[in-house]
Formats: C-alpha cells, structure tokens, sequence
C-alpha cells in the first residue's frame, strides 16, 4: 500500500506541473530535478534524520524499503512512527553499494507532498 501511495504522489505532482503549463518529464528526470532544488523547496527545519535496516533496494525506480525508527521533523511537517516503507530517493546514486540487512542513517524531507530520501550513508 506504501508503495501505491508513493507512486500516486509521483503521478499527481507530474500531472500537476502538466496542468500548470510546466514541462512534464519522466520520472527520472523529475527526481534528477528533485535532488537539484530540494534545499530550495524544504527548509532544514523541515528535514529529518533518523536510522534504518534495508529490506530491499531498487534502483530502476529510485527506491528503499527501510525498516526505520520513529520519524519527527523540526517543524512537524513529518511525523512517521516506527515502520516497515518504501522510500524514493532523489538520486539514485544513493542506493549503490546497498544491501538487505545494511544499517544506514538517512535524511529525509517532503517533497511535493512524499517523503523522500535526499542523503543516505551506510553505517559501519
């Protein structure tokens, strides 16, 4: 269900830049575009750190399954507890390297009403 969620997020903020007159593009240029402006987007206060164990990872769609602990930003436009999700990622050069069972610290923000992940390090 995360995973539908997710995508409907992806499809409704392409449709809405279509709607606004604004260049539509693929998916992988929209998350190219994402990973650019995310600062200019979000404020810090409104980007969260936190820990997770990979479940699984999926380059072609940019995505994670973490197991991550419980989630509060700053200024509480994020708030997730303790779960099992299916992250994008705005740049897929994060997930290289990456395997099931790896504990990595990440940095999320909501971008275009998702939470996605704009940095991710794999702890030792």
């Amino acid at each position: 269900m995360t995973v539908r969620l997710t995508a409907v997020a992806l499809v409704l903020a392409l449709m809405s830049n279509a709607a606004s007159g604004q260049e539509t593009a693929n998916p992988s240029d929209w998350l190219d575009r994402l990973d650019r402006q995310h600062r200019e987007l979000v404020s810090q206060q409104g980007h969260v750190r936190a820990k997770g164990h990979v479940q699984a990872v999926d380059s072609g769609p940019g995505t994670i399954t973490l197991i991550a602990e419980e989630m509060r930003s700053p200024d509480n436009t994020i708030w997730m507890p303790a779960m099992r999700m299916v992250f994008h990622v705005t740049n897929r050069q994060l997930l290289e390297g990456l395997r099931p069972g790896d504990l990595v610290e990440f940095e999320a923000a909501k971008l275009r009403g998702a939470v996605m992940i704009v940095a991710l390090r794999k702890v030792n």
